[in-house]
């Protein structure tokens, strides 16, 4: 009985020297907080500063491709000007995140012998909030 109370005040007495050992390296020092107002103390692995939180931006765009008298040319400068834009928009964004691009719905006429196709553009970015 007087080794088993003898081995449990022994442990008890180890545990609370190496819990007490562990909260010294961590380093922290309460010594001079001011107390006469409501305080508050967090303790959080890793910096801050560093999280980062986004909003997400949508916008539109009108795309139009060069003329030409030929409609299948005209449709042809349309699909370069569409993916010439997208690689401008990916360019242009490499910090932030592109959800969707979308160069939208192809739309021709002709106007005289000449034929010119066009789009409304679509893009949603998820953009690193200001504050």
């Amino acid at each position: 009985m007087k080794t088993s109370l003898l081995i449990t005040t022994g442990l008890f007495i180890l545990f609370g020297t190496v819990h007490a050992v562990q909260a010294e390296e961590v380093g922290l020092k309460v010594d001079k907080v001011d107390t006469t107002q409501d305080t508050t103390i967090s303790i959080k692995k890793g910096d801050v500063s560093t999280k980062k939180k986004y909003v997400i931006s949508e916008g539109q765009e009108d795309i139009t491709g060069d003329k030409d008298v030929v409609m299948k040319k005209a449709e042809g400068n349309w699909k370069k000007a569409c993916e010439d834009w997208k690689k401008e928009f990916k360019e242009m964004n490499k910090d932030n995140k592109i959800i969707s691009l979308s160069c939208g719905k192809m739309n021709c006429s002709k106007e005289g012998v000449e034929s010119t196709c066009e789009s409304k553009a679509t893009h949603k970015v998820r953009v690193i909030s200001e504050e």
